[in-house]
């Protein structure tokens, strides 16, 4: 369950902390044969301080590791809860930190290059767990 206000999506079983990004290539506006172009947020934030109730004074990215899931299909006749048609990314901050330390955006070939593990749904818990931090 995600709790209000934190500043990434979600804790592992382990308390990695996870922002989750998605995109697909079809879109409910577009017509079918128009697929859109991948693009994840990867830009810094303020995270929420409860205990001071105001925002962080300094933007940077509040996670561990981010998963990059790709919906694949190509038509608009699969349904986004079939997991066959999902591709997962897994790549841990530092790395974005590094290579991209002010990009607010990333396509889907820049992704690429930067080697995230891909995993399907089934291997998403244990590719989690196994990325080195």
């Amino acid at each position: 369950m995600r709790e209000n206000w934190l500043p990434f999506d979600v804790t592992s079983p382990s308390g990695r902390r996870i922002e989750v990004k998605s995109a697909a290539y079809i879109q409910a506006w577009t017509p079918e044969n128009i697929f859109a172009q991948i693009r994840f947020d990867i830009g810094r934030k303020l995270a929420w301080d409860n205990a001071t109730a105001s925002y962080s004074s300094e933007a940077k990215r509040n996670c561990d590791l981010y998963v990059f899931c790709l919906f694949t299909a190509k038509t608009k006749d699969i349904s986004l809860l079939n997991l066959d048609y999902w591709d997962f990314y897994v790549l841990p901050t530092s790395v974005l930190n590094e290579k991209m330390p002010e990009q607010k955006g990333i396509s889907l070939s820049s992704l690429l290059k930067l080697e995230p593990v891909k995993t399907d749904y089934a291997g998403l818990g244990a590719v989690i767990e196994s990325i080195k931090l």
